[in-house]
Formats: structure tokens, C-alpha cells, sequence
């Protein structure tokens, strides 16, 4: 069993590592910042970063690699107030990034692409959730650790809490991560697409909304 720890400010170069090589493979960040290295989207990543460490409804998680030490996997889950606030205490320097770290994003930035993905999600968890259900906003594991379970215990934690509470979990997904959530119990409930010509960009990616309903203890 790995260990699963509640991530701190000074995770935030490994948080931002995890959440941007885990999806190099997806083409959303490359069309946000056309002309930014990944050196410099995983600087502002950090900052962002700092955002959800700010939320006391969001409970960052993350699982270090027992052996090289690396932090391997990152998680974000939304929990009602209900659960309890997650505890973690930022610098004043990181509190004031975190109010608003758009002035810190790489340039130039497709805004408009950027604010239609938040307007994606946020219209779909109006559609699906309540302020009772659980959101797994973010699941993400480096690729060299991929196919370990590191992903899986993440899940079997928020999983047991879900059932414990009887809530349910909502998510978006990418394609590849689909089997991955059914085999846990979520069901697809709709697939939404951003279609990224629109904003001038290439190509277009799909999201699957998935669900999972609670198991009776």
C-alpha cells in the first residue's frame, strides 16, 4: 500500500511536474500557451497550484515513489463542507499568488480557448452535481510510474469515503482514463467536446462526465 499524503506549499514544483507531463500527450495546454516551454507552463502550473491548495473544500493529495523519492501522483478532491476543511497553511507570498494567478500566465495566452474549458466544466458540473456530491477535480501520474497502482490507491481513498458518506463522485475524464474510472464504479453520462478551431487553435478534444454512485456499506 502506498502512502497517501496531504500535499504543502513545498510541493508545489512536484504538483506542477505531475499535472503537466502526465498530459503531454493531450493538446489543451499547447494550444493555451502556443509559444511556452514546459520548464515555463509548469512555473505558472506552481502558482496555480497554489489556488487549490487555498481552497479549504479542496483536499490535495499526493504519493511519493518508495523508492527514488519522486512525488509520482497528484490529486485534487472537491468534498462538501460537510467533510471538513483540509488544513494546510500557505507563505503570505503564496496566499497572495493565489488569489489570482492569471498575471503570472506564460504569454501569449489563448484566453479565449481558456475561458471556454472553464466555461466546459463549469456547465457540466451544474448539469450533474449537487453540493452534496463529491468532484475528483484532477487524478494524474507521472509516466514513468504509470500502470504501478499508484493511481488506483488514490482512488480506493476517495472511493471509501464516498461509500462511507454515501455520496457521489463526479468527474471529467479523458478517453484514456475512461476504462480506468469504470473499473471503479463511475458510468459515463456524457461526452462534451472542445473544438479548439474556434478559438484559432487546431484540432479538438473530447471529455467524458462520469458518475459514480455510492456502494451501501
Amino acid at each position: 500500500m502506498y502512502l497517501i499524503q496531504y500535499a504543502t506549499e513545498a510541493d508545489g514544483p512536484g504538483l506542477a511536474k505531475v499535472n503537466v507531463q502526465s498530459f503531454q500527450g493531450r493538446r489543451l495546454l499547447e494550444e493555451v500557451f502556443p509559444e511556452a516551454s514546459l520548464t515555463r507552463v509548469q512555473e505558472y502550473k506552481i502558482i496555480v497550484g497554489m489556488k487549490h491548495l487555498a481552497n479549504p473544500n479542496m483536499h490535495v493529495l499526493k504519493i511519493h515513489d518508495p523508492v527514488s523519492g519522486d512525488l509520482a501522483t497528484y490529486s485534487r478532491w472537491q468534498f462538501p463542507a460537510s467533510f471538513g476543511p483540509s488544513l494546510v497553511t500557505l507563505s503570505e507570498e503564496a496566499a497572495f499568488l493565489a488569489k489570482d494567478p492569471i498575471p503570472h500566465a506564460p504569454q501569449p495566452m489563448n484566453v479565449g480557448l481558456a475561458s471556454a474549458f472553464k466555461k466546459l466544466l463549469e456547465e457540466a458540473r451544474k448539469r450533474y452535481t449537487t453540493e452534496n456530491d463529491i468532484i475528483l477535480d484532477l487524478l494524474a501520474t507521472l509516466p514513468e510510474y504509470q500502470g504501478r497502482g499508484f493511481g488506483s490507491a488514490i482512488l480506493k481513498w476517495g472511493t471509501e469515503k464516498a461509500d462511507a458518506s454515501q455520496s457521489r463522485i463526479f468527474l471529467e475524464g479523458t478517453p484514456e482514463g475512461v476504462p480506468v474510472y469504470q473499473k471503479y464504479g463511475w458510468k459515463v453520462v456524457e461526452e462534451v467536446v472542445l473544438d479548439f478551431a474556434q478559438f484559432g487553435g487546431e484540432g479538438h478534444e473530447s471529455f467524458f462526465l462520469m458518475m459514480r454512485d455510492p456502494v451501501s456499506q
